[in-house]
């Protein structure tokens, strides 16, 4: 999870690709439980795309599957990150 970092902004994480931010985790409340919403990195908010919803304690699943659906998009990367 090495392309994971926290935003300053509470609850938040950004997903990188290198220096490229590929999507955004955040925690959300849904009915009353809290999960993590991972989104696709857009400068407008409009344009993102929902990535999925993954259980609050499951950060590594989420940036696993933001992980495999920006390679499934844009092919493998060429950082040295795992």
């Amino acid at each position: 999870m090495s392309q994971l970092q926290r935003s300053p902004e509470p609850g938040v994480w950004l997903v990188f690709d290198r220096s490229r931010r590929i999507a955004i985790v955040r925690v959300v409340e849904v009915q009353g439980r809290k999960l993590l919403r991972s989104v696709t990195f857009h400068d407008d908010p409009a344009q993102r795309q929902l990535i999925g919803y993954f259980p609050e304690d499951g950060m590594k699943l989420a940036v696993e599957c933001t992980w495999a659906e920006y390679v499934k998009h844009t092919g493998p990367s060429t950082s040295n990150r795992k």
